[in-house]
């Protein structure tokens, strides 16, 4: 017993030191390796009037090829920044970390607080792993207050279009009254200055900046595909059940529909790839395509759509997205047929419309 009770000491606080690096872990963010998408800083301040910019970041991925994230900020405290002001509708600014090929959505509701951005690489691009910089947001201050910049989906995939777990974080910005001045100058205070005074800057030829021309590539890779598909009227032509050896192109021709406008309604992150079975919901997007295979048409464009195509019963251990999976419907497009404001929760025994 002698010999043990020295050790017993020890013995407690290397379990003490062990408990103490466990529990500074952050909270929400699990093991290390763990693919995260968060917000950068979580946490910031902006006086009103005044703006202030967040990353969205996505942190230790491996082979990711595309990704989509839903967002929403108080609309009553904070304001997006349009990073695009010549191009319709409010958008964010893409990052770096994945080249933004494919744009699948882009849409910025200042009225009801929420940002969809979703994007996709293509040839001659390939998949990336590590971390960086998804998209960067711009907000500016409109009243004092604190408003929460919540996560409302996370969809990540590799280059065959098969799902990366991941888990997500989002932040706060703190919105604070705009500073006031103390005084304000009256007139005599205010110097008049006298010619020597007021200089008119003469630029430099290095003040001047001449864009340099990027060097021609020796090799001229596959064209990627438009990044900005034909604007959605909002309305549904029909739906199409995709058959083995079918493409976009392909089914986009037998209804004179934009491929990519197919792809972004149905959340479609690559493109290039979708899986036979899998039910399209064709949008009212016009666009004249070269010739080509045309797939055979599966309805008329004059009868109207039904508002659900199935009904689904959640069973046990089931979530959105493998429900997506099995009807081929964007699990964004399910909840928003069934007013689910939280993606990750669904109960057993609910009976779900999909559209």
């Amino acid at each position: 017993m002698k010999k043990l009770l020295p050790t017993t000491p020890r013995l407690w606080i290397s379990l003490a030191l062990l408990l103490a690096t466990l529990f500074s872990i952050p909270v929400g963010y699990g093991l290390a390796q763990d693919t995260m998408v968060v917000i950068a800083p979580q946490s910031s301040e902006v006086a009103v009037g005044a703006t202030t910019t967040v990353d969205i970041k996505i942190e230790n991925a491996e082979g990711l090829y595309g990704a989509g994230v839903h967002l929403t900020f108080n609309p009553s405290l904070l304001e997006v920044v349009d990073a695009e002001p010549g191009v319709s509708g409010v958008q964010i600014q893409a990052g770096t970390f994945l080249s933004p090929d494919f744009v699948g959505e882009h849409a910025v509701d200042q009225a009801a607080g929420k940002i969809d951005f979703a994007i996709a690489q293509a040839p001659p691009h390939e998949a990336v792993s590590g971390s960086g910089v998804l998209a960067r947001v711009t907000f500016k201050g409109k009243v004092a207050g604190t408003s929460s910049i919540n996560f409302t989906g996370v969809l990540l995939s590799d280059k065959s279009g098969t799902e990366i777990s991941a888990g997500s974080q989002g932040g706060s910005i703190v919105v604070t009254e705009a500073d006031t001045p103390t005084n304000t100058p009256t007139p005599e205070d205010t110097p008049t200055p006298t010619p020597q005074d007021t200089l008119t800057p003469t630029p430099t030829p290095e003040d001047t900046l001449t864009p340099t021309p990027t060097p021609a590539v020796a090799t001229t890779p596959t064209p990627a595909p438009s990044v900005t598909p034909t604007p959605l009227s909002g309305d549904i032509l029909g739906y199409h059940t995709v058959q083995p050896g079918e493409t976009l192109y392909c089914i986009g021709r037998a209804y004179g529909v934009d491929p990519y406008a197919i792809a972004s309604q149905n959340g479609i992150l690559n493109p290039n790839i979708i899986h036979a079975c899998a039910t399209l919901a064709i949008p009212n997007a016009p666009r004249t395509l070269p010739a080509g295979r045309v797939c055979p048409a599966q309805f008329d464009d004059d009868e109207p759509p039904s508002a659900c195509r199935w009904h689904h019963t959640v069973a046990s251990g089931e979530n959105l997205y493998r429900i997506s999976l099995h009807y081929g419907v964007s699990m964004w497009a399910i909840a928003e047929a069934n007013n689910i404001t939280n993606l990750n929760y669904i109960r057993v025994g609910q009976v779900l419309c999909i559209p």
